[in-house]
């Protein structure tokens, strides 16, 4: 007996220094400007191909890993930063890095924006069918009430912008309106995520699309630029402000590394847009009359336009969308409709096949037609809920409310 003793000691001790390298832990932290002490939103937090994350709306961000992995905390416009999960802290700081004129005199940035199609163009071409999976939030507020909270796993192609979106997994939940509040839903937010700013190789281009990366880009932009940081960390930020036009059309800030030519980020706003709103209710004969004259008497058009930002990464070793973040509002029965949403890149992590989503697919429908798996969802935070979001989830889960308005 005392002889197995010694066996089963000798097997721990053995195995013990093993066991701790394979434990993992669950790190939260705030990012920061270092000099402002703003927080700094949608700053990417990788590990590895299949662990990563971002900060959320309030710069925090909550991953599992190993007290050993290294994490690189990246922020197109500061200095990256990678620190040993175990020694990182509460809040990280990075350092913005500096705008710098001298490159004007050297390289006009028409030269920097040719070579930047001719990049985007080739990457395109190389890397078209390559697909990533996304993880995708989205919320909804009328005033300061969250009324929708949706989550869900897409995949799509995903070299240079993102495009043919498909669902894997989704649950939502509303809260129903009555006859004093009144809620907008979009049936098909996630298509606002396809930010596209160069065209697919072999299509017949001409001045009247409005990409900035086009060689027309000039018969609908002025475009003025920065050039930020020094040697291997510089930055062409090109400013695209479209001329004056009733057409769709993007008002908005290419980061281009001015080395390679390939874009890091893209901010701004998409413009001259419309929402179709469906109104709560009409009488028989209000719905018949319109009818008599081809029109729906539910649907009417709201101004609106959407505000985006879009990081990308080469983290799988070509260039491709690591995230988008989109926000819209509109003024509707004397309240402000606000949606925002969130889509980010999951990596190599296995979501399963999806149902092909276009632009005019209901969301709620595609979700309601695969049940709720609560489970799934326990287990697939992904991205750090906000105070609020937390609230909201727990409100939605206790009342039992996912897959049902």
């Amino acid at each position: 007996m005392n002889r197995l003793v010694k066996h089963f000691v000798l097997w721990v001790l053995l195995w013990l220094p093993l066991l701790a390298i394979g434990q993992t832990e669950r790190f939260e932290a705030v990012v920061i400007d270092a000099q402002t002490h703003q927080t700094l939103p949608f700053a990417g937090v990788f590990v590895s191909r299949s662990n990563s994350t971002m900060t959320n709306a309030e710069g925090s961000f909550s991953i599992e890993c190993a007290p050993t992995d290294m994490l690189r905390i990246s922020f197109v416009g500061y200095q990256t930063r990678t620190i040993v999960a175990g020694q990182m802290g509460r809040v990280v700081e990075l350092h913005a890095v500096s705008t710098t004129l001298d490159e004007v005199t050297v390289k006009p940035y028409s030269s920097y924006l040719k070579e930047a199609i001719k990049e985007a163009q080739r990457q395109l071409k190389k890397n078209r069918k390559k697909r990533a999976n996304f993880f995708y939030r989205q919320t909804a507020y009328a005033d300061s009430v969250c009324y929708e909270f949706m989550e869900a796993f897409l995949s799509g192609h995903s070299s240079v912008f993102l495009r043919d979106l498909a669902l894997s997994k989704g649950r939502f939940a509303g809260i129903q309106p009555d006859s004093l509040h009144y809620y907008s839903y979009y049936a098909n937010f996630f298509s606002t995520s396809q930010i596209q700013v160069t065209y697919m190789p072999g299509t017949k281009v001409t001045s009247s699309d409005r990409y900035p990366l086009s060689e027309y880009y000039e018969s609908n932009y002025d475009v003025s630029f920065d050039m930020i940081g020094s040697d291997n960390e510089r930055l062409l930020a090109a400013h695209f402000t479209p001329k004056p036009t009733d057409k769709p059309v993007l008002d908005a800030t290419l980061y281009l590394d001015a080395n390679t030519y390939r874009l890091r980020k893209i901010e701004g706003r998409e413009l001259n847009l419309k929402v179709m709103h469906r109104k709560q209710r009409g009488s028989r004969y209000e719905e018949e009359l319109a009818a008599l004259f081809g029109k729906d008497y539910f649907d009417e058009l709201i101004d609106t336009e959407f505000h985006f930002v879009v990081n990308m990464t080469e983290d799988r070793e070509f260039l491709e969308v690591e995230s988008v973040i989109i926000e819209e509002q509109h003024e509707l029965y004397g309240k402000t409709i606000r949606t925002s949403s969130m889509l980010f890149n999951v990596g190599d992590r296995d979501i399963g096949h999806g149902r092909l989503l276009d632009t005019q697919s209901n969301m709620h429908d595609a979700i309601e037609s695969q049940g709720y798996d609560k489970k799934f969802w326990r287990d697939n935070e992904i991205v750090l809920r906000t105070p609020v979001e937390q609230e909201v989830l727990r409100l939605f889960e206790s009342r039992n409310l996912f897959g049902v308005f």
